[in-house]
């Protein structure tokens, strides 16, 4: 990418790249976990020396690295990754940002720490943050669901060597938007897996070979805080019109970060939003 960086500083500038905003911690898991903390913290304060990335600092949460520009015109410049419609234009919008990016990247590690555990596929660059998706009602009416982020994962079983590909939408939410609100984005989700333009054929096949599972992390607040969200964004999915008879048409979980964290995303961590209430793995099927 440049003759200046290592082969990990240049992993991290496309790391930093693609996922806006990371915290040290999260480029060493990310990328190198056997990597010694005092030369992961060089190795980063090498991309600022070389005009490449920035450091923004915010009170309650984890310092967070980004690009300038000279950082992600590199990137783009390389070719090594599809060029991404958004970059972090500086410091102040860094800090509007850190909070939800850097728990969205919690999320993208919690599914990445578990594939290096089982032997399953999920790199760092297997989720896309920001993933705009679009609709038509039938009174023509036009809308989207943007994801926080689209992730893939690849299930090994070595036992009959089968591998099985799944794809996630994944909902961050901080404890910040209203539930009803939350709930809200699930019908977009439905709106999404139901368009069909003009050929009659479902909008989402294009993209996706079966529809994603929808998964609201919570993070944000105390553990039993998140628990009383998850309950009546529970409440509120069975309430919604057109939401509570969508069972058998899309899978809609909720999870905590501090759960997905602890336990990973095979355990049983995620709540149902519909249905049964007992709780699964992510990929529907308890560990």
């Amino acid at each position: 990418m440049t003759a200046a960086l290592d082969a990990f500083q240049g992993e991290a500038l496309v790391a930093l790249y693609w996922h806006r905003l990371m915290s040290t911690e999260q480029v060493g898991r990310l990328l190198a976990p056997e990597l010694a903390p005092a030369l992961l913290r060089r190795k980063l304060a090498g991309l600022r020396r070389a005009g490449f990335a920035e450091r923004i600092v915010r009170e309650h949460l984890p310092g967070a690295w980004f690009l300038t520009s000279a950082g992600a015109d590199a990137v783009e410049a390389a070719g090594v990754v599809d060029a991404r419609a958004y970059r972090v234009a500086g410091p102040q919008v860094a800090r509007l940002l850190q909070g939800h990016a850097l728990d969205v990247v919690e999320t993208g590690l919690a599914f990445v720490e578990s594939a290096r555990r089982r032997g399953d596929e999920c790199g760092p660059l297997a989720w896309t943050p920001e993933v705009a998706h679009s609709f038509q009602d039938r009174a023509g009416k036009r809308g989207s669901v943007i994801a926080d982020a689209v992730l893939h994962y690849v299930l090994e079983n070595a036992e009959h060597g089968r591998r099985s590909q799944r794809t996630i939408f994944i909902e961050l939410d901080r404890a910040t938007m209203p539930v009803a609100r939350l709930a809200q984005k699930l019908t977009a989700y439905l709106r999404y897996h139901d368009y069909a333009p003009a050929n009659g054929r479902l909008a989402w096949r294009s993209r996706y070979p079966r529809f994603p599972r929808a998964l609201i992390v919570l993070s944000g607040a105390a553990e039993h805080v998140l628990d009383r969200r998850l309950a009546d964004l529970r409440a509120h999915a069975h309430a919604t019109t057109g939401v509570g008879a969508a069972a058998g048409r899309v899978v809609m979980l909720a999870t905590t970060l501090p759960r997905l964290r602890a336990a990973g995303p095979l355990a049983p961590v995620a709540s149902p939003l519909l249905g049964d209430d007992r709780r699964v793995s992510v990929f529907g099927r308890l560990a």
